[in-house]
């Protein structure tokens, strides 16, 4: 099955060059998965979770 992810935070730091986005996909049956990339100079680092709610909820806004 492929989600069709939609971007709800998108950040990076000139700093430290480290990049964080979250992206959000609704899941057939109900729930929702929420993907957190972090993207620094040396390593990308993927946490994936599982939230169970209505299938029409957004947990967060998308960003245009």
């Amino acid at each position: 099955m492929k989600l069709d992810y939609d971007l709800i935070e998108d950040a990076f730091d000139d700093t430290t060059n480290i990049r964080s986005m979250t992206e959000q996909a609704s899941i057939p049956g109900g729930g929702w998965m929420v993907r957190t990339t972090l993207y620094t100079p040396h390593h990308i680092t993927v946490a994936v979770t599982y939230v169970p709610g209505a299938v029409n909820e957004e947990l967060f806004d998308p960003i245009a």
